[in-house]
């Protein structure tokens, strides 16, 4: 794995734990997953965060 992968896939974990998520969807541990699934998991929280802020509004 290129340290760039690496060093991504640390941030997205770092992230997803500061929005509470741990697991992904289907229940997998973030640091057994790939960076593709990093991506849409913090995609997806991410939207659910907004969505909740734009309710509140």
């Amino acid at each position: 794995m290129s340290t760039a992968v690496k060093e991504r896939k640390e941030e997205l974990i770092h992230e997803l734990n500061n929005l509470g998520v741990s697991l992904t969807s289907d229940g997998r541990k973030l640091t057994e997953v790939s960076l593709y699934t990093l991506e849409w998991t913090f995609i997806t929280e991410l939207n659910k965060v907004t969505k909740a802020y734009g309710d509140k509004s």
